[in-house]
């Protein structure tokens, strides 16, 4: 099923691409692919389908991934920055984490943040990376030779600061907008775990 999946993914890609559909519009759906489950089957349906059209020559695919993918962690990275208070010291630490995990493009990242709650956080990871991808096109990336994934990837694509632009808006909405629905800020302290525990044994014959 999921090599179905992928296969007439990438054959509707190609055809929104052959027939000038709205680039928006398909940035908008594969960025929001990127931030569902965050390396599971969506994800990488993405992913996939836009490295497999390199292979055809066709590029602002893979480019609109990369814009996501670099997007959604480096979102909650900014986030231990706008709202610090709202995060524990552990996940304080995965916030420093994503810096480097979006800096490279690596959508893991996330994962730790999203599990705290994913009814609430997979929609906002679905809108960043939505947003990053669509923002980009909007202020005129396009291909012009084949993209390298990652931040440091805006050298390979044509209007390179449009790219850039895309993705820290795309990272800065996740920034603002998760802490304001979640408190990451949970207690580090499992209840009863400085107590005494009694256990008394007795054997009856």
């Amino acid at each position: 099923p999921l090599g179905w999946i992928n296969t007439s993914l990438v054959e509707w890609i190609k055809g929104m691409i052959a027939n000038d559909v709205n680039k928006v519009l398909l940035a908008v759906i594969m960025g929001a692919m990127i931030g569902t489950d965050l390396g599971g089957p969506i994800n990488k349906a993405a992913w996939m389908a836009g490295n497999v059209l390199l292979t055809e020559h066709i590029y602002l695919p893979a480019i609109i991934v990369n814009v996501a993918i670099c997007a959604v962690p480096l979102g909650y990275a900014f986030a231990t920055l706008f709202h610090k208070n709202r995060f524990n010291s552990e996940l304080l630490d995965a916030g420093r984490n994503n810096f480097i995990m979006g800096f490279i493009g690596i959508t893991e990242g996330a994962i730790p943040f999203t599990l705290v709650n994913p009814l609430k956080l997979v929609p906002v990871n679905m809108i960043g990376g939505g947003l990053s991808s669509a923002l980009g096109i909007i202020f005129g990336m396009y291909a012009k030779m084949p993209p390298v994934g990652g931040i440091y990837g805006f050298f390979t694509v044509g209007n390179g600061w449009a790219y850039l632009l895309g993705l820290f808006l795309g990272a800065a909405f996740i920034g603002f907008v998760a802490p304001l629905l979640v408190d990451f800020n949970k207690d580090e302290t499992i209840e009863g775990e400085d107590e005494d525990i009694d256990v008394e044994i007795s054997f009856e014959n």
